[in-house]
């Protein structure tokens, strides 16, 4: 390199006096056709971009969020094979009996002539068929595929029962064992792949088949139109049920499928179990796996669910009545168990009041002004949407039936450190429910047999079903009649057992149907509430959402890699119960 002498130094900072003025005087022309703006990753999302590309490249790139999906044995519609003549069941004469009723006074007792009776199910938990024919990704496909620790055993709903392709199979059944009703869900994202626009003619084709089907085998069919699986694009678009373009959205979605099967349909679900967004959505990863709309919150997300879960529902039943006219019944389909109080004391007692507003009173406004209960207002505060006066007005007298998904009871009691204490301090363990339940009686013992480990909550508690139906009647006195749409049993670590002679004999599952619909038949008879139908939970084994394939809850037991179903003793405890019970002994009732 050449040496530097003293003498450049004149000519150099010449230069730099130059270049620095030439760059003072630069400009930069502004190509048209452009426009501008700033931009901050870490902000929070304040407006969605509103989805308009609905091209299979569009659902590529939904379904690329998931990953791969599994594929089952069968991936058409299988043609029904014959059924037996006559089910393997117990030989109940022989060596061991169904389980008896313990109240002989009911022995004689019928159900009303216009009871209706089936199993349920929802189309996540059993259809599998994931990608297939057109359906987009729902939530439930994120969190079963992307999400660490959504699904305990690491299952998906990629194939489970394969319904989506063995329904003819499993309505041929049904039939042939004497059941009349099945009460499906339709998959939301089947229909609209991105939650709206257009319409998957391949997942309509299915289920107007679907429809047909149940009707060719004499099964009245009773749909609920949404069962948790929200479309996947609906979230990533606007936070779905925390915004209220959600409202529209499931109305337009609801509007086609009543429209199109409502001569066929006699009752409809619009909402399974809202009480869900309580705990299940207020789960939901947002901000993580898609972004987070309307609030950061957990707290004050749950209640915009519920808000516009309840808005959703109101919208649909006015169209329902007043403009399409439809010629069934509608409602939606509560999450609730029933309160005692553990003692005498007076902050027990508030306890019971308050879990009972913080799950059905909390969407009793069908039943009342349209509102919310006064304790949910006065505890949440800003937390809690308020409804306007023509909301109210949508609101009440929205749900021709009251549907009760009623499956155990609790003791209820005050918290810790008392109610005043819970309810000013939003950062509090128990807020804002600020009551405390347990499965023990006030003696220490249990309150019934616990199921699966897996469903804590969960224990067979007959006498609460009663009790529960008589309270609704006092909670809400408009109600005209009562449905329990879904009760059911998860047997203890049945999943674990692989051994046929173990699984089929579900002792506590035979034992808890014989004795919840003992109550329920009870109830009509001796404390005079118009029940006027049951659901067993569930058709068979299914996805368990959180617990995935690690709890069983079906009457018919599924093998996961032949997708074989056979049904348990639980199945013919149920179907001789209604043998015995149904009024004017119905011949459709095969003897067992």
């Amino acid at each position: 390199m050449a040496q530097l002498t003293c003498e450049w130094l004149p000519s150099v900072a010449v230069l730099l006096v130059l270049f620095s003025v030439a760059s003072a005087q630069l400009s930069f022309p502004a190509p048209s056709g452009y426009s501008t703006s700033t931009f901050n990753a870490s902000a929070e999302p304040t407006a969605a971009v509103v989805q308009t590309d609905f091209s299979n490249s569009a659902l590529n790139v939904l379904w690329n969020l998931i990953g791969p999906v599994a594929t089952g044995p069968i991936t058409t519609t299988a043609q029904p094979t014959p059924e037996p003549s006559l089910y393997v069941q117990p030989v109940v004469k022989q060596f061991h009996p169904l389980v008896p009723s313990r109240d002989p006074s009911l022995a004689n007792l019928k159900l009303p002539p216009n009871f209706k009776w089936g199993l349920a199910s929802s189309a996540y938990q059993i259809e599998g068929a994931a990608k297939d024919e057109g359906k987009g990704p729902s939530i439930w496909d994120l969190l079963s595929h992307r999400v660490p620790n959504s699904v305990s055993d690491n299952t998906t709903g990629d194939v489970v029962g394969s319904h989506y392709w063995l329904y003819k199979q499993d309505y041929a059944r049904l039939k042939n064992l004497g059941i009349k009703a099945f009460s499906p869900s339709i998959s939301w994202p089947r229909i609209f792949p991105f939650g709206k626009g257009p319409i998957n003619e391949a997942g309509v084709a299915h289920y107007d088949d679907v429809i047909s089907e149940l009707h060719k085998n004499s099964i009245m069919p009773a749909v609920t139109l949404f069962h948790w699986d929200t479309p996947l694009a609906l979230y990533n678009e606007y936070g779905a049920w925390s915004s209220p373009q959600i409202v529209d959205d499931f109305f337009n979605y609801a509007k086609f499928i009543i429209s199109r099967y409502d001569e066929y349909v006699d009752e409809w679900f619009t909402i399974n179990e809202p009480q869900y967004c309580n705990w299940q959505f207020s789960y939901y990863p947002s901000g993580e796996y898609y972004p987070t709309y309307n609030s950061t919150e957990p707290v004050k997300s749950r209640f915009l669910c519920g808000h516009y879960t309840l808005l959703a529902h109101a919208k649909v039943a006015k169209w329902y009545h007043e403009e399409f006219k439809g010629k069934g019944r509608i409602t939606f389909k509560n999450s609730g168990n029933y309160y005692e109080a553990n003692s005498t004391k007076p902050g027990d007692e508030v306890a019971r009041q308050r879990n009972f507003d913080f799950a059905i009173g909390w969407f009793g406004g069908p039943w009342t002004d349209g509102d919310y209960p006064t304790s949910l207002k006065d505890t949440l505060g800003d937390l809690l949407p308020t409804l306007t006066t023509e909301e109210k007005i949508m609101i009440k007298g929205s749900c021709d039936f009251y549907a009760i998904d009623g499956y155990s009871s609790f003791m209820a009691f005050e918290v810790d450190g008392g109610l005043e204490a819970c309810v000013s301090n939003r950062s509090a363990p128990g807020f804002p429910d600020c009551a405390g339940s347990v499965s023990t009686a006030s003696n220490g013992f249990p309150l019934g047999p616990a199921a699966d480990p897996a469903m804590n909550w969960l224990y067979s508690t007959p006498d609460g079903i009663r009790k529960f139906l008589k309270h609704l009647t006092v909670l809400f006195p408009s109600i005209p009649d009562i449905v329990v749409t879904e009760f059911g049993f998860a047997e203890p670590f049945e999943s674990q057992i692989s051994n046929m002679n173990q699984i089929l004999w579900d002792l506590r599952r035979a034992d808890y149907f014989q004795n919840y619909l003992d109550s329920i038949l009870a109830s009509i008879h001796y404390d005079k509430v118009n029940v006027t139908g049951a659901w067993g939970w569930a058709i068979f084994d299914n996805f368990e959402w959180a617990s995935g394939t690690s709890v069983r809850f079906g009457l018919q037991y599924v093998n996961y890699t032949s997708l074989e179903r056979t049904p348990k003793a639980s199945m013919f405890q149920i179907l001789n119960w209604f043998r015995e019970h149904e009024a004017g002994g119905n011949e459709t009732i095969r003897r067992l």
